[in-house]
């Protein structure tokens, strides 16, 4: 169980923005309402007496101009800077305790907590009774677990204010932090029970916690607690998350969620609440919810570009394209370095089809980003689907100077070059790709491939065999290993092991299939190639190489019949001539056969089908 985060932020929050007394608002400033103009603008006697004139009227303003600049770089988030500033005006106004706690609350916002404690303590000597200062102190003493000290500073306040309710919430909160429960239940009942507490709804909520943190037998008074506590304050969002975090806990995540919903439907629309939900949401692919609840969020303005984001992926994920790439434009207005977003745009128009706009927004990518290698590799294929190889391959140059992090752009490139017929060039790029990924079985594979088609087959086999070193289950490599031997009648053997090791790892692959069947065929094991091609043509009906095939095995089987249809069909879908002349001769042969031989329909079942196309 957490502790008391949330209760010491709040003591912390509440001392530095708001809960002090006005009286210390630009404490000893110039910019009160004193007139601190000098009565005169006589020279002083000792201009030139060699002595240095102070001068208290310009160090005040100095001390003021930059604790107004630390205010501001404080707001925009920059609490280092602001801490340079408070320090530099601590110099013209050393002994202010105002400057001194708003360089504590800095220290603590960037972790500092010692540096906080040491100004904070500081700026409390100076003005020792200042509420605001001794809560500043007594909560980072908490935060930093310094109890007995928090203890006191609290018990004091209360000494001399037994209405400062606030302190005694505090002091109920170091009690727990010490595990001393029943001190702390005593606190916060007696807060709960105050006729003058005007947020009672803490006193519930940190009840809830106590019980909760004791042991998992007080579930029903945490929950009575919460349910007290919710009952006040209706949209206090932490007793509502802890209350569904409990359902969670006790029955499932579904209920817990549908009470958040139906919480957020009942008091109105709730930022964190829209949070968790839109999360919820998401994780079940419930886009449509999901949506509404980031909606929610974008309105209340919390994290606006990360919410923003969440509701164009949503958008591509539906494949509303033209909302999603509108939110994207949004986004970039918003934060114009943010490759990631613009690699999203891009992506979409790459989705659409819109080539031309997506390469334009690829290019946009700065070189030092991480993107850019992907965003480039992207840019060059769309322009080779768009015809412009040069650029594209101009592009992949740029690229693989700048950083190369995985061989994709290598093949590309090598790709881009086979199309050009420039096989040397190609091969090249793929042995660069091997010397930069020595252990990437698939430059290897692809090496392999493009010596096949330079008719390098011992190359190709040294290649393959080095894919299957690097990756044994690589089952294209064993595929083509296992083709290529039987197609040369060699190890045929070890290519019926590669091919039935292949097939068992991609079942649904016919040509994997066609692959171990010819193996099976080449060895004579006929019976078992045809139920293994008939399956492989079942799969892929409209493959040449698979049709002619099996048309070979029906050959061996006597199904002279059943081979014709094969050879027909065969010839339907091949496009080589070559290969057309090679299936239209034992068409030939086969139809020679069938009217020679007059085979009776009992010997060839096959030949009741036999019929011209």
């Amino acid at each position: 169980m957490k502790r008391f985060k949330i209760l010491f932020s709040l003591a912390l929050i509440s001392t530095l923005f708001g809960c002090a007394s006005s009286s210390y608002q630009f404490f000893d400033s110039a910019l009160d309402n004193k007139n601190r103009a000098p009565s005169s603008f006589l020279i002083p006697d000792a201009f030139d007496s060699g002595i240095p004139t102070i001068d208290p009227l310009h160090n005040r303003a100095e001390a003021d101009f930059l604790f107004l600049k630390s205010e501001m770089e404080s707001g925009a988030g920059r609490n280092k800077e602001a801490i340079e500033m408070l320090r530099s005006a601590l110099v013209f106004d050393p002994e202010s305790p105002t400057m001194m706690q708003r360089l504590a609350i800095e220290y603590y916002k960037t972790s500092k907590l010692s540096d906080a404690t040491f100004w904070a303590e500081k700026a409390r000597a100076l003005a020792p009774g200042r509420r605001d200062l001794t809560l500043l102190v007594a909560g980072l003493y908490t935060t930093t677990k310094n109890f007995t000290k928090a203890e006191d500073l609290y018990k004091n306040l209360i000494k001399k204010d037994k209405e400062d309710t606030e302190a005694v919430l505090y002091l109920g909160a170091v009690y727990t932090e010490q595990k001393n429960y029943p001190k702390s239940i005593a606190v916060f009942k007696s807060l709960a029970n105050h006729p003058a507490y005007s947020s009672k709804y803490l006193a519930h909520y940190y009840l809830a916690r106590v019980y909760a943190e004791q042991n998992n037998s007080n579930q029903k008074k945490v929950k009575d607690e919460l349910k007290i506590a919710l009952s006040l304050k209706p949209d206090f969002y932490e007793a509502v998350t802890m209350l569904g975090r409990l359902i969670e806990k006790e029955e499932n995540s579904t209920k817990a969620y549908v009470f958040f919903a139906e919480h957020q439907r009942k008091y109105g629309p709730n930022a964190k609440l829209a949070e968790l939900l839109s999360g919820y949401y998401i994780s079940k692919n419930e886009f449509d919810k999901a949506y509404e609840q980031l909606e929610i969020l974008d309105d209340s303005g919390e994290d606006q570009i990360q919410v923003k984001l969440k509701m164009a992926l949503i958008l591509i994920e539906k494949k509303v394209y033209e909302k999603a790439i509108a939110k994207l434009k949004e986004i970039i207005e918003m934060a114009p370095e943010s490759d990631k977003v613009r690699f999203y745009l891009s992506a979409v128009y790459e989705e659409k089809k819109e080539y031309k706009n997506a390469v334009e927004e690829y290019l946009k990518i700065a070189k030092d980003s991480t993107y850019f290698e992907e965003a480039r590799l992207h840019s060059a294929f769309l322009l080779k689907l768009m015809g412009d190889s040069e650029q594209a391959i101009s592009l992949l140059k740029e690229s693989i100077e700048v950083k190369v992090e995985n061989p994709q752009s290598f093949f590309l490139m090598s790709q881009l070059y086979e199309e050009k017929n420039n096989y040397s060039a190609a091969s090249s790029e793929i042995k660069k790709a091997i010397s930069k990924f020595p252990k990437s079985s698939q430059a290897y594979y692809q090496l392999g491939t493009l010596q096949d088609r330079m008719n390098l087959k011992s190359e190709m086999v040294l290649s393959m065999k080095k894919v299957i070193e690097i990756e044994p289950e690589h089952s294209q490599a064993l595929n083509y290993l296992a083709y290529t031997w039987a197609e040369t009648g060699k190890d045929l053997e070890l290519a019926e092991t590669y091919a039935r090791k292949a097939a068992a790892k991609e079942e649904g692959d016919a040509f994997i299939l066609d692959t171990l069947g010819w193996v099976l065929f080449k060895k004579g094991k006929f019976s078992e190639a045809v139920m293994v091609l008939e399956k492989a043509h079942s799969m892929q009906p409209d493959v040449s190489i698979i049709a002619e095939h099996l048309g070979d095995v029906y050959i061996k089987l006597n199904m002279h019949s059943k081979a014709r249809l094969l050879f027909l069909k065969a010839v339907e879908g091949e496009e080589n001539t070559a290969r057309k002349d090679e299936i239209n001769s034992k068409l030939t042969q086969v139809e020679s056969d069938l009217k020679n031989l007059r085979l009776p329909s009992s010997i060839d079942p096959g030949l009741k089908k036999d019929v011209s196309p």
